[in-house]
């Protein structure tokens, strides 16, 4: 894909977003051995080793229901990460990577102007990262959703929650197509079209059962769906530029 930027830095480049991130985009993805986000002396030393002109920061703790046990590593690696990154790109063309998580789900088809209200921890530490991010100039933070490819990984999915999510090879060349428009600064929402998981979980695998989150212990938002009218018509405009 043409773009004005030479290099490109990528974390997360393992994950399931990552992986297909650089389907569409030649960038360097250093593994977690090389690029230990905690430390504020090696990300500095990797992003002055590359030189990127654009750092896509898609690394993440994810795993929700262990945010709740393991506070201290989510914070670390979502707050704190995320902090010594932006730091050390010094006005580099810096995205990351939010979570429609950040909304309380109470009613849904958030816009980018909707105030945050995080319900579990993780979503906290991804809230706090954009508090980190919005403190530098030309960044740009994107508020998503995606699930991995291939089969849905749980026997059942939730029927009463709601979502933009789509697989991550869907959401890919969208995130991908955001970050090499470097006008876009901010926040911008990117999904799908409002969902219930389940709706989701059957696309890949048909055979999967039903439940709700209100069987869980764990708190979940009921309904973060996106507002997506913002990116749509600033993709439509760089389109029409074309």
């Amino acid at each position: 894909m043409a773009h004005p930027f030479t290099r490109i830095l990528l974390t997360g480049g393992s994950g399931a977003l990552g992986t297909q991130i650089q389907k569409h985009l030649d960038c360097i993805a250093p593994s977690r051995s090389e690029l230990d986000l905690t430390d504020a002396a090696v990300c500095a030393r990797v992003v002055k080793r590359y030189r990127p002109a654009l750092i896509i920061h898609a690394a993440a703790y994810t795993d929700v229901a262990g945010g709740e046990r393991e506070r201290a590593d989510a914070y670390r690696i979502n707050v704190l990460g995320t902090q010594h990154l932006v730091r050390a790109a010094h006005g580099i063309r810096f995205i990351y990577l939010s979570t429609e998580y950040v909304f309380d789900g109470e009613r849904g088809n958030y816009r980018e102007d909707d105030v945050p209200n995080p319900v579990n921890y993780y979503a906290l530490t991804k809230l706090l990262g954009e508090l980190v991010v919005g403190q530098y100039p030309n960044t740009l933070i994107i508020r998503t959703s995606f699930k991995p490819d291939g089969p849905w990984p749980y026997p059942a999915a939730f029927t009463d929650q709601w979502t933009s999510a789509d697989f991550a090879s869907v959401r890919a060349p969208q995130i991908v197509q955001a970050a090499l428009m470097p006008g876009l600064l901010g926040v911008i929402h990117i999904g799908g079209e409002r969902k219930t998981v389940y709706d989701l979980a059957v696309k890949s695998t048909p055979t999967v059962g039903k439940r709700s989150i209100t069987e869980l212990k764990l708190t979940l938002p009921r309904d973060t769906s996106l507002d997506t009218s913002l990116w749509r018509s600033r993709r439509s405009a760089k389109l029409a530029a074309k």
